[in-house]
């Protein structure tokens, strides 16, 4: 089927960027979504929204992409702390259907990529700070579940 990328700039917020995908994004549509993405970046995006309420079909082709605007994004550590300075940007998806929710999920995603669940949702948060931002779901590591004892 392919995939449509559309994207705006909402009103008074000139460092965050909308992007309306449809379609599949897979082996023959990631390399055009990561140029245009990297395009925005270029132009001064600092923060992506993605809309996904009409991809249908996410593959591992598609998830690279993701990671690699992540990174993009991202500050690298810092060395006295190894924390990501509060200066970089945020990649955000909103509107994700089930089928490709459970793709996010499964890969891991949702650990690292904020998942809003309307375009709307994401940009109000945004727009809040990031203070307000909530972090990307983590499961808990054996030690920090509560013991069967703490229940």
């Amino acid at each position: 089927m392919g995939l449509i990328v559309e994207s705006r700039f909402p009103p008074a917020d000139g460092g965050l960027a909308v992007v309306t995908l449809a379609g599949e994004l897979d082996v023959a549509s990631a390399a055009e979504l990561r140029g245009h993405l990297a395009a925005l970046i270029g132009d001064g995006a600092g923060h992506l929204i993605l809309d996904f309420a009409r991809v249908e079909f996410v593959d591992s082709n598609g998830l690279g992409v993701l990671a690699g605007v992540h990174r993009l994004l991202r500050p690298p550590p810092r060395p006295e702390t190894d924390e990501h300075g509060a200066d970089g940007g945020v990649l955000a998806v909103a509107a994700v259907n089930q089928r490709v929710r459970q793709v996010l999920r499964t890969s891991g995603f949702t650990r690292i990529i904020p998942i809003y669940p309307s375009v709307e949702t994401a940009i109000v948060v945004h727009q809040a700070g990031p203070h307000h931002r909530p972090a990307p779901h983590r499961r808990l590591a054996q030690r920090d579940r509560p013991s069967q004892r703490d229940r």
